[in-house]
């Protein structure tokens, strides 16, 4: 009888996953922007302060 090697199920990193998210963002805002982001806009692509308009 042949044993079938242990293989564990998918490996999630919630922090790693969160981090791409935020890079993520970071790079749309950028791609939007025709110019060099300001450190305003950098947070507001963080969601560390609210979207306006």
């Amino acid at each position: 009888m042949a044993h079938e090697p242990h293989r564990p199920g998918p490996l999630h990193d919630h922090v790693a996953l969160d981090e791409i998210e935020l890079y993520a963002e970071v790079l749309i805002a950028a791609a939007r922007a025709d110019r060099r982001l300001a450190m305003e806009e950098l947070d507001r692509a963080l969601g560390l302060v609210p979207e306006v308009g």
